[in-house]
């Protein structure tokens, strides 16, 4: 009876243990696929989650440079597209989103998105195996970077101290005094593992994910050499290199996130009384300077199917996206259908870009030329890294986007607005010169200068971007947002002109969004500063100003249109407002 008490303890123990696992396996599995083909509301932490790009990024021309990622609003996108379980498949997929990928490998990512989306079984195997990788920063590399695991002479020391706690409570069956040397062991143990923790401490958080990481990559191995991706070509060798590290790891990965009380606590006395992770923290430094490298295309090949299945649910939950064709530089690039990834709602709208290859839009504002201009670099961007855009039809060359949005004084650095442009400008004009394929986007240029400059820098730019007289065509395609009339004239030979348009109507004004051709033949300044509340004498003295100047723009003009003003004066301000806006609807180039 003595011998089958704590044998049945132990029993029900084990199976109070498999119960639990059984049931968080029940709930991840739930959890899983109630959150498939749905936007992830967390917290994200973009220092972290950009880390490695920014280490890794080693290619200085094919990556997206940072003005163009934050023009682009890319953080926000990339919150859309993120449903990765792991922060390995979060960087990897942010690391993607501003990269080129090769042909094979951006072929190769949408075969495994393809059949992890048909495969759900498969899909949630994998995706089960990462959440145990869910909620860490995501810098298992970073170990293998240079410095951060220094042992000293001394370290050796901790297998020693730590045999002391267990050999002396042995000792103590036939030597009862030994009870001492086990106090003395234990106090001294944790003493040691408090300073140590001090120096090897911030190394242990991520090599709690080497484990866990290991097995994911046993896991998809077979998936990712059945699709060739190049990332993970030599996947199975690395694995087979770091069979001791990953045999260390099991007990160093032990993740208290993931585990009940009980065994949390076991493992963290073990660990105080013994040294344990320590030890193997000294041992694991070893194999992991060996290996760094197998270990950092661990990392990408893991984290690469994170981001397949993380895009692959973006799918599921999009409503008209597409496949792109890439074409010769030389071809027509055709885009129908574009809409933007965080309108759900937007108006589609399509361009043709053949020779010339430039694009002039003009219209008032909020009518959607920056909008449109950040449409078509989005889908660019999401045509060329995850073979997935929002069209209903993306033909086109592989691009460099570069792009000049916005942008404010930055006071901190003592800049204007006007020489950070410059700069700017000047570093896509020697941009041009690669015979690479780029995709340009301005809006306004050098609106930071008088109207007569900024007309004339603007069109020397664009005119250098694409010129008109060279037998050698520009491989680049060109967008400009202008409120410059005066610029659709002077390039109309190499650039087309579309135009975006608004309506003023007893609610105000409205917008369709609906980008058409030609010119655009109305303003909204002054109708934006009425509807806005502005005193009427503001108004009428703006109306007044613009009329006149509109006169003087007329070939022949001599001043101010004084008489049609005076026709209007006793109409009610809409009414008003609107004769007077048909007066500058329409001016001469």
């Amino acid at each position: 009876m003595a011998f089958w008490l704590p044998v049945g303890l132990v029993v029900v123990i084990l199976a109070a243990f498999n119960l639990l696992a059984r049931r968080r396996q029940r709930k991840l599995l739930e959890r899983l696929r109630a959150e498939w083909g749905r936007p992830a509301e967390r917290a994200r932490d973009f220092s972290e989650i950009s880390h490695y790009h920014r280490v890794f990024a080693v290619d200085r021309e094919s990556p997206l440079d940072a003005r163009t990622g934050e023009d682009l609003n890319l953080d926000a996108v990339f919150a859309v597209l993120d449903r990765t379980e792991s922060g390995i498949g979060q960087q990897l997929l942010y690391h993607r989103l501003r990269t080129t990928p090769t042909s094979d490998d951006l072929a190769a990512f949408e075969a495994l998105m393809t059949q992890l989306s048909e495969d759900a079984a498969a899909r949630e195997r994998i995706q089960a195996s990462l959440s145990r990788l869910r909620g860490h920063p995501g810098q298992v590399w970073w170990l293998t970077q240079t410095g951060i695991l220094q042992t000293r002479r001394g370290d050796v020391m901790f297998p020693v101290l730590g045999l002391v706690v267990p050999v002396a409570l042995v000792l103590t069956v036939v030597w009862p005094t030994a009870l001492v040397a086990v106090i003395l062991g234990v106090v001294a143990n944790m003493i040691v593992r408090y300073v140590t923790v001090l120096r090897l401490g911030p190394p242990l958080g991520p090599f709690r994910q080497v484990a866990p990481l290991l097995a994911v990559a046993e896991l998809v191995r077979p998936l990712i050499a059945a699709h060739g991706l190049p990332v993970g070509s030599g996947l199975s060798s690395d694995l087979a290199r770091m069979r001791r590290l990953q045999r260390i790891a099991r007990w160093v990965g032990h993740d208290p996130m993931a585990s009940d009380d009980l065994t949390d606590a076991i493992h963290e006395t073990a660990n105080m009384l013994f040294l344990l992770d320590l030890c193997l923290l000294v041992f694991a430094s070893r194999e992991i300077r060996a290996h760094g490298p197998a270990l950092l295309r661990t990392v990408a090949s893991v984290g690469t199917v994170d981001a397949a299945i993380s895009v692959a649910s973006y799918r599921v939950g999009a409503t008209g996206w597409t496949r792109p064709v890439f074409e010769s530089q030389s071809g027509t690039s055709t885009m129908l259908g574009l809409r933007h990834p965080l309108l759900p709602g937007a108006v589609p709208n399509s361009v043709e870009l053949a020779s010339p290859r430039g694009i002039l839009i003009t219209g008032s504002n909020m009518s959607g030329k920056s909008t449109f201009l950040r449409t078509v670099g989005v889908n660019a961007i999401l045509a060329q890294t995850i073979n997935t855009c929002l069209t209903t039809s993306y033909r086109a060359p592989v691009f460099i986007v570069r792009s000049l949005i916005g942008r404010s004084d930055d006071l901190t650095a003592g800049r204007s607005y006007y020489r950070d442009e410059v700069e700017a400008v000047l570093s896509l004009v020697r941009a041009s010169q690669s015979r690479r394929p780029h995709l340009f986007l301005f809006d306004e240029l050098f609106r930071g200068t008088s109207t007569i400059e900024r007309i004339a820098a603007a069109e020397a730019t664009l005119a250098e971007l694409i010129p008109g007289d060279t037998r050698i065509p520009s491989p680049h395609i060109v967008i400009a947002a202008t409120h410059d009339r005066e610029l659709v004239a002077l390039l109309e030979r190499t650039y087309a002109s579309y135009h975006f348009t608004d309506s003023l109507d007893a609610d105000g004004l409205s917008f369709d969004y609906v980008l058409r051709r030609g010119l655009a033949r109305s303003w909204n300044a002054i109708a934006l500063l009425e509807s806005c509340g502005a005193p009427s004498r503001l108004v009428e003295r703006a109306l007044t100003r613009t009329a006149g100047l509109a006169e003087q723009r007329r070939p022949g003009g001599t001043g101010p249109a004084a008489t049609n003003l005076a026709r209007s004066e006793k109409l009610p301000r809409g009414p008003r407002l609107r004769h007077a806006r048909t007066l500058v609807r329409d001016p001469p180039l």
